[in-house]
Order: C-alpha cells, then sequence, then structure tokens
C-alpha cells in the first residue's frame, strides 16, 4: 500500500481539495484507494457522504483507524488528509509512513510564512534526508493576474522542495466538494481545463508505482 501525506500546518490551506481529488483521480484509474481523514473537522469523511454511489468507489477511515484495519481492506493507495498544526511526534510518525508528501500552498503570506516552518522540518525528518519519501509542492487558488501570485511563485522557486504545479482559483472545486465529486469525475467539457493543471501531479505520484 502506497501512502500520500496531504500535510500543510494551516487549516484552510487546500489540504482537503488535494486529498479528496488525489483519491477520485486514483478511483478513476480502477485502483483500489482509501482516503483517511485525519482533519477532527470531518471535511473528507462529509465529502465521501455525498459522493454518487455510481462514481468510482473509494473507501473512507476516520481519524481513529488502525494501520491494520486499513491493510486488512487490501487498498493499493491511501490518502492522508491531514489536521491542521500537524508537528513535532507526529509529524515525524506521518512522515515515516508516507511514500509521498504533498503540499499545498495558497497565496498568502501568513500561509507562507507557516509553510516555510513547516518544510524546515519536514527536510530535518529522516525519511526525507534518506531520499525515501517524495515531497512536492502545489500553489493553489492561483489568479496569474495578481501580484500574490508572483509573490507565491518566488516563495516557492527559493523553497527546498519541487514546485510540482499550480491549481487555479475556481469555482468548480467549491461544487466538486459540494457534490462529492473530484474533476476528474466531471465531463471534459467541464473538467478540461483542470485536468491539464493536474496532469503534472498525477504523473509525480505516478512515480510511486514504478
Amino acid at each position: 500500500m502506497r501512502t500520500i501525506l496531504v500535510a500543510n500546518p494551516k487549516g484552510g490551506s487546500g489540504k482537503t481539495t488535494l486529498a479528496t481529488n488525489i483519491a477520485g483521480w486514483l478511483a478513476g484509474k480502477r485502483q483500489r484507494v482509501g482516503l483517511h481523514d485525519s482533519d477532527p473537522q470531518r471535511s473528507a469523511t462529509q465529502w465521501l457522504a455525498r459522493r454518487p454511489a455510481l462514481f468510482p468507489s473509494i473507501a473512507g477511515f476516520r481519524i481513529d483507524a488502525g494501520r491494520k484495519e486499513m491493510k486488512e481492506v487490501g487498498l493499493e493507495w491511501l490518502v492522508v488528509d491531514s489536521a491542521a498544526g500537524l508537528r513535532g511526534d507526529a509529524l515525524r510518525d506521518a512522515l515515516r509512513r508516507a511514500d509521498a508528501v504533498v503540499v499545498p500552498v495558497p497565496a498568502s503570506s501568513f500561509d507562507m510564512a507557516a509553510t516555510a516552518d513547516f518544510l524546515a522540518a519536514v527536510a530535518d525528518s529522516k525519511p526525507i534526508r534518506e531520499g525515501s519519501t517524495l515531497v512536492g509542492l502545489v500553489a493553489m487558488r492561483v489568479d496569474a493576474r495578481t501580484r500574490a501570485a508572483g509573490e507565491l511563485d518566488a516563495f516557492l522557486e527559493a523553497a527546498a522542495f519541487p514546485l510540482v504545479t499550480h491549481l487555479r482559483d475556481t469555482q468548480v472545486y467549491v461544487y466538486c466538494a459540494r457534490d462529492g465529486l473530484s474533476v476528474f469525475d466531471l465531463p471534459r467539457s467541464r473538467g478540461e481545463q483542470d485536468w491539464v493543471q493536474w496532469r503534472p501531479l498525477t504523473r509525480w505520484l505516478a512515480r510511486l508505482s514504478r
């Protein structure tokens, strides 16, 4: 079972958006995927409850689910939607269990400051130093016309980990969250623009299966 940890210590950074859409992409590829909702707000669990029964299935796990319970389902992939404030021993344990870490970063000075400290802690962890766990950054809710987008790019380009892709600021994600969908569940006429933005990230994640 390969584990993808979606993490950022600041609330509202886009963790659940990334986690649900990654899970939706994997499910659409006919992979046996689980979504572990580690956030007390239970947003990912609520998203799963709204997911239409006929769409590719995703197994849901609450915050107190054990590793053994997840393995017994026979998962190929586990996507972890981590809680805000992940740090210290909890962060080290999560990194030890992860094959890849995806870090969402919105165009906000508060988010960038919180992410800088978080990335320093991640870089100092043993799995990252040894290269056994991949780390990738995703620019979230980006409006390329704004000054904030340029500031975010400058911040991410100076980071120790690669910037994998930019995801635009669009109501498409709001509608998907409301309906229990991922952008990959949408018809081409509604989803293609976002599929293009996701392609670098899905290719990056596909490296885990090689």
